[in-house]
């Protein structure tokens, strides 16, 4: 796995991707290489194929893996949790779904993160009632489980 680091972050800096950085790598019994990409911007399908290409050059050359396996180098996508503080910050304004250590749901608009907490904005009440509440809802970092963007397909 350390190669593997280190071979995606060469081709970043070798392209000037500074701006890109590793959510995770995940490295499978059956040779399966997945290697999950952002950006601040979010992740392009050229960036991840040039990525994708230099990393097999260099496992080629190495024979780390053998001759067979595969490779995976993609964004995490949207069902995917947030994994890196850096990914908050990037949804920052966006809808999210967010479980915390006490099996507790919050379903809101982050409004705010900072290193120990993020701020969800969260609407109660029926759709279609005129009375609405909206509460902010802080929540420890240290306490969240998982957080999710929440996929609308509203127009």
């Amino acid at each position: 796995m350390d190669n593997i680091s280190k071979y995606v972050q060469e081709s970043l800096d070798e392209n000037g991707w500074e701006d890109c950085y590793i959510v995770e790598i995940r490295i499978s019994a059956s040779k399966k290489i997945e290697v999950f990409l952002d950006r601040d911007e979010g992740i392009s399908f050229q960036i991840c194929r040039k990525v994708s290409r230099y990393i097999e050059e260099k496992i080629d050359a190495s024979l780390e893996f053998g001759e067979k396996y595969t490779l995976e180098v993609s964004s995490p996508g949207l069902g995917s949790p947030l994994k890196l503080l850096r990914q908050y910050y990037k949804n920052v304004g966006r809808k999210v779904v967010v479980k915390t250590n006490e099996d507790t749901v919050v379903k809101g608009v982050m409004k705010e993160v900072n290193d120990d907490f993020i701020i969800v904005e969260v609407t109660e009440g029926k759709k279609n009632s005129k009375k609405k509440t909206i509460t902010e809802k802080k929540i420890e970092m240290n306490n969240i489980m998982e957080t999710k963007i929440a996929v609308s397909f509203k127009s």
